[in-house]
């Protein structure tokens, strides 16, 4: 099993990006590749995920945004559950954001209704060619593409499987695509 880590940035955030990066270098299972994709357009995550996929011949992609980081035992943990999976995800630590926390068992009736499965989870990669990738935000009934991406592996069959174990750290901040989002969506 081949693992890709995935990591979207913007030139500017070069702290956030060291962070993520030293994230995954101290992993307890080092991924056979960690790919970094400039948004030099402010296009959005969503367009660099897709390209790192189709970079990588990896079976599975870890996405990981700039601005998050990995504990680290996350990788170890999620390959650990993924023998009968299409995606594997964790609990996460919070920061930025006292009032919310997402993840929990997997939930299909729950996960139409809300988006507790943040992107960074472990992915077949065959699933996200299948299903096209990552959508733009604004192409999205609810504004956010990896809610709609989890709707869309859910119609093709994908098997989710949840590991009840704290294996990365979801970190909020003004400049964050969510804060964004929200504030605009009040």
């Amino acid at each position: 099993m081949t693992i890709a880590v995935i990591t979207p940035t913007l030139p500017e955030r070069k702290a956030f990006l060291d962070r993520a990066c030293h994230s995954v270098v101290m992993q307890t299972r080092c991924p056979d590749i960690h790919l970094i994709g400039y948004d030099r357009d402010h296009g959005g995550g969503s367009p660099i995920r897709n390209r790192l996929c189709l970079e990588t011949s990896a079976d599975w992609v870890a996405p990981l945004d700039d601005d998050d980081y990995l504990l680290p035992r996350h990788l170890e943990a999620l390959e650990g559950a993924s023998s009968d999976a299409d995606v594997v995800y964790s609990r996460c630590l919070v920061t930025g954001r006292n009032d919310w926390n997402p993840s929990g068992p997997f939930d299909a009736d729950k996960l139409r209704q809300e988006n507790y499965i943040p992107v960074t989870a472990l992915i077949r990669r065959t699933l996200v060619l299948e299903l096209g990738g990552w959508k733009l935000g604004s192409e999205c009934d609810h504004g956010y593409s990896d809610w709609e991406f989890w709707l869309r592996a859910l119609d093709a069959g994908a098997r989710f499987k949840f590991v009840d174990e704290l294996t990365w750290a979801y970190c909020f901040h003004e400049g964050s695509q969510t804060i964004k989002w929200l504030k605009e969506n009040e």
